[in-house]
């Protein structure tokens, strides 16, 4: 049974790297929700978010890209962070706006 693991256990140093640059964008570590699920190729990293985190955005990484964020990552991350904090913005206003 493949199992889905949080991102940081079960890779500390991606973990970071997506901490690091989320708090740049002012989204904190429990905004959203990081996993990985390992296969053959490596892994696939989710990370989930919005007030339900029903909105979802993944790729696939190596085992070495896991381990040392390269751009790639990197570039992933930032695009993740901008589309995370967008829907936070826009979530919060619905929430004023009741």
């Amino acid at each position: 049974m493949i199992e889905e693991r949080l991102l940081r256990f079960a890779a500390p140093q991606l973990y970071m790297k997506m901490i690091e640059i989320f708090s740049n964008h002012h989204i904190h570590s429990y905004e959203v929700q990081a996993y990985v699920l390992k296969n053959i190729n490596g892994m696939t990293l989710s990370l989930r978010f919005s007030s339900d985190f029903s909105l979802s955005v993944s790729t696939n990484i190596s085992c070495i890209q896991a381990e040392n964020p390269d751009n790639f990552v990197i570039q992933f991350f930032e695009e993740a962070a901008e589309k995370c904090k967008s829907i936070l913005i826009a979530d919060y206003y619905k929430m004023i706006k009741l």
